[in-house]
């Protein structure tokens, strides 16, 4: 017998998230028989044109366009933009608005105030991401629980493939500085998860992270949504939720693990976090 086994690792880490959110909102499939000239109107959200068979020609922001068999063109809100629909030609439209991934933050903007309409359009060919499309057809038509959750997460897997698609000089300073902000994260991230099983002190932790306790303060609220002490609480929380639940392991062995007072300590603390006491995840 023989096992042969490949794994595959993310070419960069990630954690709770780019702070950026994709959310579908609906799409439709239009296939053309004769000409028609679409009125010119203003978007008020974000719109992907996929072109599965072309040539698509519009008006956006005053330039004429023609896409191809395979490209994508994204519309921001505040273009205005007119379709030259033609005899024969088939495409899939998209709408869907950007958030953030923390409650009451403000939503972020793809692309820069001075793009060009031709810098909206993606390179590469996106026939393959028609499976994106297909998918989200069919999750409208099931209904089934969960239903708008698989459409957001297809969505968001959809809108990073296009986003890497777009000229870089075409993206707005938020987008083309993700990369490197979700490598900082990750870093402080990384500093947390150290101390799992400890108690440290937001200056001990500061001084890992080769950053005042005050500038950690305000990063880990920014980005992570809580203070750093708070923060490492919930990381500390989830992990025991994992150790329960999946490993087995008993709640004075979690306890004692991550660091708690006394299992009495950390059920109470748990309870109030989940809900629940910590006997109920085993």
């Amino acid at each position: 017998m023989r096992v042969n086994k490949q794994r595959f690792r993310r070419p960069q880490a990630g954690n709770d998230g780019t702070r950026i959110r994709p959310v579908f909102e609906d799409f439709h499939l239009l296939s053309m028989e004769g000409d028609y000239e679409y009125p010119r109107h203003q978007h008020t959200n974000y719109e992907v044109i996929l072109v599965e068979r072309g040539p698509y020609r519009c008006e956006l922001n005053g330039e004429q366009l023609t896409l191809v068999d395979g490209q994508v063109l994204v519309i921001k809100p505040g273009d205005w933009h007119q379709d030259h629909l033609c005899d024969g030609q088939r495409h899939y439209v998209l709408h869907f608005r950007l958030t953030g991934m923390l409650q009451g933050e403000a939503a972020r903007s793809l692309f820069r105030d001075d793009t060009h309409p031709a810098g909206q359009i993606c390179t590469g060919n996106y026939l393959r991401d028609t499976f994106f499309m297909r998918e989200l057809r069919r999750e409208a038509q099931q209904k089934a629980p969960h239903s708008a959750a698989v459409q957001d997460s297809l969505l968001e897997a959809l809108f990073w493939r296009l986003v890497r698609g777009l000229p870089e000089s075409s993206l707005s300073e938020t987008i083309r500085c993700l990369p490197h902000a979700e490598a900082r994260r990750e870093a402080i991230k990384v500093v947390f998860d150290r101390h799992l099983r400890t108690n440290p002190t937001v200056a001990d932790l500061a001084v890992e992270a080769k950053m005042s306790p005050r500038h950690l303060t305000s990063f880990c609220r920014n980005n992570f949504g809580a203070g750093p002490a708070r923060y490492l609480l919930q990381l500390k929380l989830r992990r025991a939720q994992e150790m329960l639940r999946y490993r087995g392991q008993r709640v004075k062995e979690v306890s004692d693990a991550l660091g708690f007072a006394n299992p009495y300590h950390f059920s109470r603390v748990y309870r109030r976090y989940f809900g629940h006491p910590p006997s109920r995840a085993l």
